[in-house]
Formats: structure tokens, sequence, C-alpha cells
């Protein structure tokens, strides 16, 4: 993990000289490379926003994913977690007492509950247990129940838990790519049998189901575009969004990847636009996020997954956390056996202090990258984080430079920015939110 020192020593060297130089955005090191269009008399912000708890239920996983977050960060360890949990499995009775309490602490009447791990496909009765004592106990806070998964135990959850699937309003698989690419990244899992899984899904309900990519340095965006173009035509998923891996090892060819990822860039927002042009809009969900923050002029008034605000939780082990991704000693909060709650000391905003390091309030794109992730700031490298600088603005500038197009085909079909949020990117917010 750097250090504030460390970040501080290194990141004003690293923003001198020159980066990456595009033909059409120029150096890609300079904070006015890429502007976002001037904002609009629009409030900051997004018409859904319910408290979002996470709660970590098993920490085995058995994917063997490259660049695992958990296995490296959150609660670092070496090889196949199958073995046994690296935490403390979910408590049923007093995770759900704490989940009432937090939601009812906030004020808010909605919340989404989100099932993490691990593989929380490992623990489907404990989730079971989880909901029932929710759904039966939180009264005034209406709950919704998200899962994230790497899918390869779908098939058999629907045929054991139908329920249960049937009872989630949003399901997030892990799916980097074709069969080739995915079954490279993701060992220990089939995409076959996702595949598989995810039709299994679709035969006892119809909620939403976000495909979710990791991109790493080697991997191909388009190939992870063409498998939820298939998934999507075939109604196995409705969403779609891919990430920059966080890693503290620097791109090995930061030029040939920003090459590439506009290369692909570029293909997938043709393919947007001419499904927008038939009136249909595409659902990439943080491309429809931007598009819908640049038409609404709505601009982050913190990093991109707020954890600084800490107005959402995640629970590991009878902790409270800002961020379920940062290392479990950084915990916020603690619960009682009964599920009571209470905070320790904690400042979150020294979380972002890279954001001054960097500079990010002078960037043109900073109201939409809001700092990017903390996780890789703190976890990361200084360099990493400073590519990702660069690859955030050329990928802000690629979607940026097809707006004109994007907003007469709207105008066409009557649509809205506001159409761009409800049908997709209302779900940024439960995702790692930008790229």
């Amino acid at each position: 993990m750097a250090t504030d020192e460390e970040l501080r020593t290194a990141i004003p060297g690293l923003l001198q000289g020159t980066g990456y130089l595009h033909p059409g955005f120029g150096d890609l090191l300079r904070h006015d490379a890429v502007r976002l269009p001037a904002p609009a008399d629009a409030a900051a912000g997004s018409p859904y926003e319910p408290v979002i708890i996470h709660l970590t239920v098993t920490s085995k996983c058995y994917a063997r994913c490259k660049g695992c977050i958990n296995a490296a960060i959150t609660s670092p360890c070496h090889g196949d977690s199958r073995a046994g949990d690296r935490v403390a499995p979910t408590d049923a009775r007093r995770d759900a007492r704490a989940i009432c309490n937090l939601a009812a602490g906030t004020g808010n009447d909605e919340a989404v509950l989100c099932f993490y791990g691990g593989e929380p496909l490992l623990a489907v009765p404990a989730m079971c247990s989880v909901m029932d004592e929710v759904t039966g106990r939180c009264n005034g806070v209406a709950f919704r129940y998200m899962l994230y998964t790497n899918g390869d135990l779908l098939g058999q959850t629907v045929r054991d838990h139908a329920d249960f699937i049937r009872g989630l309003w949003l399901i997030s698989v892990s799916i980097d790519g074709g069969l080739d690419q995915h079954d490279t990244t993701r060992i220990g899992t089939s995409l076959a049998r996702i595949r598989d899984g995810l039709a299994a899904v679709r035969s006892v309900r119809e909620g939403h189901v976000l495909m979710w990519s990791t991109l790493r340095e080697e991997a191909s965006l388009f190939d992870c575009y063409r498998e939820f173009r298939d998934l999507y035509d075939r109604g196995l998923v409705t969403q779609f969004f891919w990430h920059w891996v966080e890693t503290e090892e620097p791109f090995a060819d930061l030029d040939g990847y920003l090459r590439a990822y506009e290369r692909d860039l570029r293909r997938v927002m043709d393919a947007y636009l001419a499904a927008l042009a038939g009136g249909t809009v595409l659902p990439l969900v943080h491309i429809n996020e931007l598009v819908y923050f640049a038409l609404a002029g709505v601009r982050r008034s913190s990093s991109a997954c707020g954890v600084e605000l800490a107005a959402n939780y995640d629970l590991i082990d009878g902790k409270i956390h800002s961020c379920s991704d940062l290392p479990l000693s950084m915990a916020i909060g603690e619960m009682s056996g009964d599920g009571g709650i209470s905070f320790l000391p904690h400042d979150l905003t020294r979380l972002v202090d890279y954001k001054s390091v960097l500079g990010c309030p002078a960037c043109g794109v900073h109201g939409y990258c809001g700092g990017r992730c903390p996780v890789q700031a703190l976890a990361g490298s200084p360099l990493r984080l400073v590519q990702y600088c660069q690859l955030m603005r050329l990928h802000v500038g690629v979607v940026l430079s097809r707006l004109a197009d994007i907003e007469r085909a709207m105008a066409g079909h009557g649509l809205t920015a506001r159409d761009l949020y409800d049908r997709s990117a209302v779900f940024a917010q439960f995702t790692d939110v930008t790229p």
C-alpha cells in the first residue's frame, strides 16, 4: 500500500514532462487535454440514491482470478482460498439486525443489500437467512437484494435455491470476454458453465443481470463487448460494465495499451450509436452515465464511489467498513452480538488526499472521474495511478467526441438524458462506477 508520503513524493515528478501524445487530444498528461462540457444548472447527484450496504458472506473462493483484489489487498493470501475463510463467515442474525440498524439510521427509506465475497454462492443458505431476517425486521425501509458472483454456480443455485434467485433484484456476473480470454483469466471458472447458468437464471426470473468485465493489460475490451452482445441478444444479460483492474504493477506498455483501448472503444461507440439510431439505448452502464453527465450537466462532488462520504457501508466479519475492497484494518465501526452498531473514530477524507497531489480539481474530466478509485491510489503504485489519469482522459475524450451524434440520434427518437439514466446509468452506483 502506498503511503501518503510516497504519493506526495513520487507523483509531482511523474506529472512532469510529456505523457502519451494523442493526435486529437494532445498530451494526455495535461489536466486540460479533455474537458467535460460546461455544466448546466442541474443539481449534482442521481435521481435514485438508496443506501447501499455490502455484506461479505464468505471469503471462500475457488476462481483463482488473475489479480484478485480480495486476495491481494482486502484479506491477503496466496493461492486458492477454498480451504477456509480468511475472515469469519456471516452471522445471519447479527448481520441482519446490524443492517436494519444501519439503514434506519440513514433516514433513507430505500436500501439495496449487496451480497459479496469471496464467492457468495458458496453460502446460499446464509444469504437466505439474512434476507428472511431483513425482510421481516426492517420496517420503514424498502430493501432490494443484489448478488455479486463469478457466475460459475448459478445453474446449481437455480436447481437448489430457485426462490433465492427469484428474490434478487440485480445479479452482477464477472465475465472477462469470450471463452479463451475469460477462462485464461478466471482459471477456476468455466464460461461455458456460466452461460448455462445464466440461461437457468433466465428460466426462473426476468430481473436485471449485469455483466462485469475486469480489463487487464493483455485483455481486449472488444472481446468483452462481443461476449456481452451475444448474451444480451439472447436475453441472458441486461447491462454491461467494464473496469480497469486495480493493481500495483504499472502498465508494461502504456502507449500500446492506450492505442488498443481506443481502437476497441471506438468500435464499441460505433455499435452504441448504431443502436441509438434505431431508438435503442444500448445498456453500457458507465457510457450512459457519462453521456447523462454531459447532457444534464451533472458533476460528482466526491470520488467516483463516494467512499469518503460514509454514506454506504460494507460489513465484514463483525466490522463496519467504508469499502469492502480496502484492507480489513481500516474498519470504521463494529457490531455487537445482537446487531448493535458503534462507530470508531475515523477520518475518511484522508482516503482522497491523493486527489490534491494529482491536481484533480484542475482536471477537465474530474466532474465525471471524481479521482476514480481510492483503492487504486492507496493500494497501487504512484506510476499506475498517473497512468490511469491518462487512460481516463482518453476514455472520456473518445466518448464525448461522439456527443453531437448521440444528441441527434436521441432527438430523432424523443429520448432524453433522463432516459439514459433510468434505462442504464442508474446501475453505475452498484459497480466500481467508472472504468
